[in-house]
């Protein structure tokens, strides 16, 4: 769902609130889902999915050319793994 329409929903459902109150709301959500993946927890979003924070293994890189090899280091990536609802509108339009 766009943004707008999000807002839109979020204001008719709650008239009290003000867009600035809303996207503050979403601002901080996303913060405190940012620093649980920092910390090394796991996100779960019920029927939506789960993220994790995986790290990538380091490798080491040969260049043919030059005959030269180089390390390439461990780095942590976002791992996410769809729920039931998104993997049937997959399922359907796939």
């Amino acid at each position: 769902m766009p943004m707008d329409k999000l807002i839109a929903n979020l204001a008719a459902r709650f008239p009290d609130l003000t867009e600035k109150d809303i996207l503050l709301s979403a601002e901080i959500i996303i913060e405190a889902m940012s620093a649980q993946l920092i910390s090394g927890g796991r996100i779960e979003l019920r029927g939506f999915g789960s993220f994790s924070l995986n790290t990538q293994a380091g490798a080491v890189s040969r260049n043919s050319v030059a005959e030269e090899s180089s390390s390439i280091a461990q780095s942590p990536a976002v791992h996410f793994k769809p729920g039931q609802i998104i993997r049937n509108m997959m399922n359907n339009e796939g």
